[in-house]
């Protein structure tokens, strides 16, 4: 006599549970990790993509001219030939003043003066100082108060090339600044003759990318920047 096999008893012939799922197949599987390898696959060639469009910027904001109607420069603080730059566009009359934002409290005036080689008149007359900014954002921060103390409304922005492109991110967000110009620094150890980033210079600019794009997602995502205290500000500025 033959037995009708019940389609609710399983392999074991125990009745199975109500509701009890299956386990996935092998095609469920392969395709669910088909989805992941397309979806890493997507993001690298978006961040590799990115990357390549970030050194580009890089390389093209080393060649930009200065403009020469601008109110005032700053300089962010971060290597010595940014300070040169900024103090040889002002002796050339593209600016009436400079901020250079971000120096370390114990260095004076007269300190940057002869590291710089520069008479020390130009820093009594036509430098200011911030001791206050401690980073980037802090930078865009006090150069926007100074800014709008002074009534400047067209800046000339000096930083490193592999800097510039998230400096010019935070310096975007200034209110009641019109236009910002950039001039960046090249560095030679970082880049080779045919405008190759060198090893170090290669991971600079990855380090420097990943900040960048923490900080557009930061802006995307409305979180506001930690600024310096307004309080500490005046102070800062007074200084020489």
């Amino acid at each position: 006599m033959s037995v009708a096999a019940d389609p609710r008893l399983g392999s074991s012939g125990l009745r199975k549970k109500p509701g009890e799922a299956r386990a996935p197949g092998p095609r469920f599987r392969i395709r669910k990790r088909l989805a992941v390898l397309l979806l890493a696959a997507g993001v690298s060639g978006y961040l590799l993509g990115g990357f390549w469009r970030f050194t580009e910027e890089v390389d093209r904001l080393a060649n930009l001219a200065p403009d020469p109607g601008a109110d005032a420069i700053v300089v962010l603080t971060g290597g010595a030939l940014r300070i040169d730059q900024g103090l040889d566009l002002l002796r050339s009359g593209h600016g009436r003043r400079l901020l250079i934002s971000g120096v370390h409290p114990g260095t004076s005036a007269s300190t940057l003066a002869r590291l710089s080689g520069t008479d020390k008149a130009w820093f009594d007359c036509c430098v200011d100082i911030d001791y206050v900014a401690a980073d980037t954002i802090g930078n865009a921060a006090m150069a926007g108060r100074w800014a709008e103390k002074r009534g400047y409304r067209d800046l000339i922005l000096v930083t490193s090339d592999y800097h510039m492109p998230r400096s010019m991110v935070e310096f975007d967000r200034i209110p009641g600044i019109r236009s910002i110009t950039p001039v960046a620094v090249r560095r030679a150890d970082l880049w080779s003759r045919e405008s190759l980033p060198t090893g170090s210079g290669l991971r600079l600019l990855i380090t420097e990318y990943g900040k960048l794009i923490a900080t557009r997602m930061r802006g995307a995502l409305g979180l506001a920047p930690q600024e310096p205290e307004a309080a500490a500000t005046i102070a800062s500025l007074d200084r020489g």
